[in-house]
């Protein structure tokens, strides 16, 4: 199916139903599926079509929704930009796309205007709101007047309708490469494994910049015809405040929003008895995390969904899996060809580490103008992805991740992968986040430093955590250094800096 159908469909099964609310604007289908049209004409007129490229920098808005949707009958390819990236990034990025427009919401525009002149390709810069600059214009402006008829489409589904940066936790990021077929497998995995219906409410807070935002939940809920109530921004009482307002009943969030959610000193299960649904994803979601969901919120069943943006959704830890299973990213998600390899592609047997390949249409179609990156994706060629992620099945086919394949640490001449380690960690009371990472060491090569967010700091200290790690780990698996601190820095779809926090550690403790 094309992504543009996905909202045609349903606007014509329910035109009326309220589709979006965002504050207090509602848009019917029927307004949505005019405005994406009316979005579609103005990019062909400017002769914006097949191949050609534009970008969005915006919060959960709806004219980000409507960009989407008109962009996709199109044959454009529309990409999502970070509001973090600096200019730097920004020029690096609509470079290499070959930027022609791009659309940025008011209180971005100042980074747009910085960098204008840096992009040759560049043709338009259209505002959500009022721009500061005397030619640019508004998004109302830009559609206004135009036909909301549908485009006449030559689209096939294999076509490329959006490009999304992975999270750059490893230096400049790559542009992951979607068509319509493979979003839309995604689009159908998440309605079956979560669950999600046209009756449902849904809450917006994963960005729209995110894969997870605008390129799974986003179609989801436009597929089944449920109503999405955008926030633009997170703020967890305000969540609070939009579920007990609108009768949220559906979310997707990744685990720290989770937590600060159930933290909340406005929490009060009042205010969140419509939630029935709440998805997870992103970061792994702990044990201890999803008993504290079960006990907070025992009438919301959790399920927790594991991928990447080259992949969607692959791995499902639904809530009627055994709670023993709750470290796990659960099973192959439905019509997942999954497998855990060694390095010559030959599967390992149960409780042995591999990396995770996978084969179906959910798979991204390659990187933008990066070949050889491509090619070391799909590096057997035969349509299996490798996703550099490393795993362990167990007998019951349950799937715990290890680490990442660039991650793992050598010790002394033995291979630990930090996952192992941070789940031990996790299983303390006291812990309610941590991350474990490699760094240069004279005597074993490599040394673990172990970063720990305790749950009341005076509760934790260094020995405790010491003597937790003597009791759980092995030797060479302890970390070397232990530090205590307040958060871990993360990327907007809550992965961890890795990166960032190995070099500022080194700094710290002039480590060369």
């Amino acid at each position: 199916m094309l992504t543009g159908d996905i909202l045609r469909l349903s606007a014509e099964r329910h035109p009326k139903r309220i589709a979006l609310i965002c504050g207090e604007t509602r848009i019917s289908y029927q307004d949505l599926y005019a405005s994406a049209n009316k979005f579609s004409n103005t990019l062909l007129n400017l002769k914006i079509g097949k191949g050609a490229c534009w970008a969005i920098m915006s919060q959960n808005l709806p004219e980000y929704i409507i960009a989407h949707f008109g962009s996709a009958q199109t044959g454009a390819r529309m990409v999502n930009l970070q509001p973090s990236y600096t200019p730097d990034d920004l020029v690096k990025i609509l470079n290499l796309a070959d930027a022609r427009l791009i659309i940025v919401e008011e209180i971005f525009q100042e980074n747009i205007a910085k960098i204008e002149g840096l992009i040759p390709t560049l043709e338009s810069v259209i505002v959500i709101g009022k721009p500061i600059i005397d030619e640019w214009i508004s998004f109302d402006q830009f559609i206004r007047g135009q036909s909301a008829t549908p485009p006449l489409s030559d689209l096939d589904e294999d076509d490329i309708f959006a490009m999304t940066f992975t999270g750059g936790t490893t230096g400049m990021p790559k542009g992951t490469l979607v068509s319509h077929r493979a979003r839309f497998a995604s689009c159908y995995t998440t309605v079956i494994e979560h669950g999600v219906t046209g009756s449902d409410i849904v809450g917006m807070v994963t960005p729209f910049y995110h894969a997870m935002g605008s390129l799974v939940w986003l179609p989801t809920v436009m597929f089944v015809g449920a109503t999405a109530v955008l926030m633009s921004s997170w703020d967890p009482n305000h969540f609070i405040q939009q579920t007990a307002k609108h009768g949220i009943t559906c979310t997707f969030m990744v685990p720290v929003q989770l937590r600060q959610v159930l933290s909340d000193v406005n929490f009060n299960i009042d205010n969140l008895k419509s939630l029935k649904n709440i998805a997870g994803g992103g970061a792994i979601s702990t044990a201890d995390l999803i008993i504290e969901i079960n006990e907070k919120l025992p009438n919301a069943k959790f399920t927790n969904h594991y991928g990447q943006s080259e992949t969607g959704p692959i791995c499902i830890y639904s809530h009627y899996h055994p709670r023993t299973k709750a470290d796990t990213v659960g099973r192959p998600a439905v019509g997942v060809d999954l497998k855990i390899v060694d390095s010559e592609g030959q599967e390992v047997p149960d409780g042995k580490s591999g990396e995770i390949i996978c084969r179906g249409p959910f798979l991204m179609s390659g990187y933008h103008k990066n070949e050889q990156e491509t090619q070391i994706y799909f590096k057997t060629g035969d349509g299996w992805g490798w996703t550099g992620d490393l795993a362990k099945k167990d007998p019951d086919g349950f799937i715990t991740l290890v680490g990442r394949s660039k991650d793992m640490i050598v010790s002394g001449g033995v291979n630990i992968y930090p996952r192992e380690v941070e789940i031990v960690l996790e299983q303390h009371k006291e812990i309610i986040d941590c991350t474990v990472f490699g760094i240069p060491d004279e005597y074993w090569g490599e040394a673990l430093v172990a970063y720990v967010v305790p749950r009341e700091k005076e509760e934790l200290t260094e020995k405790v955590i010491n003597n937790h790690c003597i009791e759980h780990l092995a030797r060479f698996k302890r970390p070397k250094y232990i530090k205590i601190v307040n958060s871990i820095t993360k990327t907007p779809s809550g992965k961890v800096q890795k990166p960032a926090l190995r070099n500022a550690f080194l700094k710290d403790h002039k480590i060369s």
